[in-house]
């Protein structure tokens, strides 16, 4: 099935050393791609989404995940995520709070225990329906389970269905809470041991 991608954990340091900025815009490509179609319908800028990946790359333990086409060499999907904590001083750490916009999810954090967000995952149009997005997934949860986390959290719109069987097939359960934002956007929970 991965004839023709690859998949890769990015770091900070793979971005800083891509001194022409190919990755970060040929990624913010992919980003402005897959939310401007429904049910997103968002008119990013590609400066915007670059200077916004700067940011979620600071966050505690971010975790970027690419697929990219072998011979074209472009970026074809990716998964960004990074962990949550209930409460932080450091205003780049990502709370449940800040997330779904109350304290319902805070109970993941108890106990030490540790979840993982994803707040980003996008194909590109042409390669959907390919398993890039399940390769993707795997390959994060591998890294998770390496780092001891006990949790991946995810979160998508109610009408996102490829998402959403996505997630079905991988085990995760949907939790009772919609985010108070974007209500018709609901949370899914996969346990890691």
């Amino acid at each position: 099935m991965t004839d023709f991608f690859d998949v890769q954990v990015i770091t900070i340091s793979d971005l800083r050393s891509d001194q022409q900025g190919i990755l970060i815009s040929d990624l913010a490509e992919v980003i402005c791609e897959v939310f401007s179609e429904p049910p997103w319908n968002e008119s990013f800028s590609a400066a915007r989404i670059m200077f916004g990946l700067g940011v979620e790359m600071m966050r505690k333990n971010t975790i970027l995940v690419i697929a990219k086409h072998k011979q074209e060499g472009h970026i074809i999907g990716y998964l960004l995520g990074q962990e949550l904590v209930v409460k932080s001083d450091d205003p780049r750490d990502q709370t449940f709070f800040k997330i779904s916009g109350s304290y319902d999810l805070d109970y993941l954090g108890n106990y030490k225990l540790r979840t993982f967000y994803v707040g980003g995952l996008g194909v590109r149009a042409k390669y959907r329906r390919l398993g890039i997005a399940e390769q993707l997934s795997y390959t994060l949860l591998s890294e998770l389970r390496q780092h001891k986390f006990d949790y991946r959290l995810g979160r998508t719109d109610q009408h996102a269905h490829g998402m959403r069987n996505l997630y079905i097939k991988q085990g995760f359960k949907e939790l009772p809470v919609l985010d108070i934002t974007y209500p018709k956007r609901s949370y899914w929970l996969l346990s890691l041991n």
